[in-house]
């Protein structure tokens, strides 16, 4: 071993000197670099994983809500057909009764119609029958040159409508 240590100029009181200050470095590394790092790295490890758990967490809430929108979005416009077809069905039932109360006061105009058709028509025949009669008297008097009674006026104006009935 001497050999050794002439071969290659090896000093113990150095060597172990060095070995005592490379103790010393290295704990003083592992104390205020090594185990602080070590900690920040653990640290930062979990905040990574914790970060990894949170956004699968939301990937899957995000999954979730984008079914549950889903399914909302299509029972909304289950619900708005059923909206659209009452909705038609009313309108279809509401134009019915409308044109069922149009014909109704159409039909009522007309029968208003023909019946004050049928006074006016009466009351121009009358009205008729009264001037013809009035006509009848006017040429009688001019026939028989005087005036008559009211009686024989209202006979005579009878047997000339009786004589227009026959006729027409």
């Amino acid at each position: 071993m001497d050999e050794f240590v002439q071969t290659f100029h090896v000093d113990w009181k150095l060597l172990i000197a060095q070995l005592v200050n490379f103790g010393i470095v290295l704990f003083v590394i592992w104390r205020f670099a090594l185990k602080p790092l070590m900690g920040i790295m653990a640290k930062r490890s979990e905040e990574i994983e914790k970060s990894l758990s949170d956004a699968k967490r939301i990937e899957r809430e995000l999954a979730e809500t984008e079914q549950i929108k889903d399914d909302r979005l299509l029972e909304a416009k289950k619900e708005a057909q059923q909206i659209i077809a009452l909705a038609s069905a009313e309108a279809e039932k509401i134009r019915t009764t409308k044109i069922e109360q149009t014909k109704q006061e159409i039909q009522k105009v007309v029968d208003q119609t023909k019946v004050q058709i049928a006074a006016e028509k009466v009351a121009m025949l009358r009205e008729a029958k009264q001037e013809l009669g009035n006509l009848v008297i006017s040429a009688t008097e001019k026939v028989l040159a005087k005036k008559i009674t009211s009686a024989e006026d209202k006979a005579l104006v009878e047997h000339a409508v009786t004589s227009l009935k026959d006729h027409a």
